[in-house]
């Protein structure tokens, strides 16, 4: 076996041993194949490092690999593509028009919170949060913003398209719980400004390509209380404070700072941790590409959904899945296709029409969705 720093980890390791936290619970279970979820979760919790197996122990077992396929799903009927193309051409137009808005939103948010840091400027809480609620409306496209976030991964996920992604996903989030509009702003506040304390975390450490060491990972993650003694400088309301101090938090007490529980975690802190996660899953990062909408989906109805309030990770799980019903996607096994039918008791694993071919991916575990396919 070998110790692997959990920044070098990648898909098809097998752990030698258990995986605790740093609270001491067991996050992966010894002889489990590493996958990119899993290595999303371990970094989520801060875990240094894993013991590895490696060729020299006895019975390894490699992880099993999907059948190969090239078929580029171009000739499913219905695709978007196959449309007039008239109707294609206005899609993309409202495509593109929401990349440009969305570039100046999240310039807007860089360049409101660097007047903060270095100019010493007032924090215009409303301001702010105005210019990236607009985005929701932007373009004028069609379904919700989980959709139109698809054709936004092109963007460099930094801090502050991280925070207006965050943002519009707990705005969706709190009026999927059928929050008062006042309290669905709340929600999107508390996500535009979660991460701010990230700016006091040193640059040579954000931008370090090789791996963390134990103590710059410390560092990073004392952003938590470093983003609410910051916001403590400025009039803002006391639930962007707490969620800036909680969004670590979980609910069975694993997480951090202070490692609080349900009833001890401010209620907007709890849909920040969701929409924080689930967006971290769902975007690259240097060392692995982005999950699928589906897999991030996987990952949450795993036992750790215990992490999470109960409610909204339902909610959020139920809406975001029904959300890519009819979308086109690329299985693991190369073949592209359908969502057809969404699992009520496997929200992650859809049922997938590929031409002729069905397949019930909570029957066929070798398999998995790859990617969401731009609806062109």
């Amino acid at each position: 076996m070998k110790k692997v720093m959990a920044e070098q980890l990648r898909p098809g390791m097998i752990t030698a041993e258990d995986v605790y936290t740093l609270s001491g619970q067991l996050l992966v279970s010894k002889r489990t194949v590493i996958t990119d979820a899993l290595i999303v979760l371990i970094n989520a919790y801060s875990v240094f490092s894993v013991l590895i197996c490696d060729s020299s122990d006895e019975d390894l077992s490699a992880p099993s690999q999907a059948p190969s396929a090239d078929y580029s799903g171009k000739d499913i009927p219905g695709f978007v593509s196959n449309l007039p193309e008239e109707v294609r051409k206005i899609r993309i137009e409202k495509i593109e028009t929401y990349k440009k808005d969305f570039a100046q939103g999240v310039n807007y948010f860089q360049v409101s919170l660097n007047n903060l840091i270095s100019e010493n400027t007032d924090l215009d809480v409303n301001t702010i949060l105005d210019q990236t609620l607009a985005l929701i409306n932007s373009g004028n496209h069609d379904g919700n913003i989980l959709e139109m976030l698809i054709y936004m991964k092109e963007f460099d996920d930094n801090i502050y398209a991280h925070s207006v992604n965050v943002s519009l996903l707990c705005n969706m989030l709190a009026h999927w719980l059928n929050y008062s509009e006042d309290d669905c702003r709340m929600a999107a506040a508390c996500g535009l400004f979660h991460d701010l304390g990230m700016l006091a975390i040193p640059e040579e450490i954000l931008k370090k390509n090789g791996p963390l060491t134990a103590q710059e990972r410390e560092t990073v993650n004392t952003h938590a209380q470093k983003g609410y003694h910051l916001l403590q400088n400025y009039q803002v309301d006391g639930d962007i404070l707490q969620t800036a101090l909680m969004h670590h938090e979980k609910c069975d007490g694993s997480g951090y700072p202070n490692g609080l529980k349900a009833g001890e975690i401010n209620p907007f802190a709890k849909l920040v941790t969701i929409c924080d996660v689930y967006n971290a899953m769902t975007s690259a990062r240097p060392y692995r590409s982005a999950l699928s909408p589906f897999a991030g989906i996987e990952q949450f109805e795993s036992d750790r959904m215990r992490k999470y309030d109960t409610a909204a990770i339902l909610r959020f799980l139920e809406n975001t899945a029904n959300t890519y019903l009819n979308c086109p996607v690329r299985l693991s096994n190369g073949m592209a296709g359908y969502v057809v039918y969404i699992n009520p008791n496997h929200l992650g694993r859809p049922t997938v029409q590929c031409g002729s071919q069905f397949f019930d991916l909570s029957k066929q575990k070798e398999l998995h969705v790859m990617e969401l396919l731009p609806a062109l």
